[in-house]
């Protein structure tokens, strides 16, 4: 089965089934792009910080057949602040709040170089123990608070192995 893949190069972020969340602040992920490659970013801070709460989520993946399923992304970040998180659910209905469902943390590599810009890519990330399931989601969740906040950016989302 063909690979689900975001690389932002539409220049949308909700192209594909992609969803975002703002839970808390006013600050959403958007496309920006450099040097003629596109990417999701999300930010905290224009002139302070601002505490925020954002997601970035996948479409429903289903993993029904899959015998080995996996994600590589690339991620970028810049300034302190709370690490991105990469989630996973089987339970999210695609719409309600990402605290109506059950998230786990996929130990996926991210970047660790806070002083420069770069992609720093993940490699393959296994996403075996979510085989067998037909209504996987993959998130990115932003926090930042009043006090600090990373900018991140994400890109080239490959979800392989699906049905």
């Amino acid at each position: 089965a063909p690979p689900v893949v975001k690389d932002f190069e539409d220049g949308s972020i909700t192209s594909g089934g992609w969803t975002t969340q703002q839970v808390v602040g006013t600050y959403h992920w958007f496309v920006d792009g450099f040097g003629g490659n596109s990417y999701a970013k999300m930010s905290n801070y224009s002139g302070g910080n601002t505490a925020s709460e954002a997601w970035l989520i996948s479409p429903a993946i289903d993993l029904s057949t899959a015998t080995n399923p996996n994600i590589s992304f690339a991620s970028d970040y810049k300034f302190g602040g709370p690490t991105l998180e990469v989630l996973v659910s089987t339970n999210y209905d695609g719409t309600s709040l990402p605290s109506s469902a059950t998230w786990n943390a996929i130990s996926a590599p991210l970047d660790t170089d806070g002083n420069n810009w770069g992609l720093f890519s993940s490699g393959q990330v296994s996403l075996n123990s979510y085989t067998g399931n037909n209504n996987v989601y993959i998130a990115y969740k932003y926090t930042g608070s009043n006090s600090d906040g990373s900018t991140w950016e994400v890109d080239n989302i490959i979800i392989n192995n699906v049905k």
